[in-house]
């Protein structure tokens, strides 16, 4: 129930019962779809675009002086 009541502090948008739904799938490892889509909204911080940058070549590849081909 510490659960519940926590989500709902958090997720003022669920209802009570949605809030036990959500919880008691979370234990059984299956949440509901569009429980998870509103929760994952509202909980998860977006990513910050900076630190998704991905590198092409490899730290080594750069410092030997290699060029990607094309």
């Amino acid at each position: 129930m510490h659960a519940v009541r926590t989500l709902r502090q958090r997720l003022p948008m669920f209802s009570p019962a949605e809030a036990i739904e959500y919880v008691s799938a979370l234990l059984d490892g299956n949440a509901p779809a569009r429980l998870m889509a509103v929760a994952t909204k509202e909980l998860v911080e977006p990513l910050n675009p900076v630190l998704a940058v991905q590198t092409i070549l490899s730290g080594p590849a750069i410092r030997a002086g290699q060029r990607p081909e094309g």
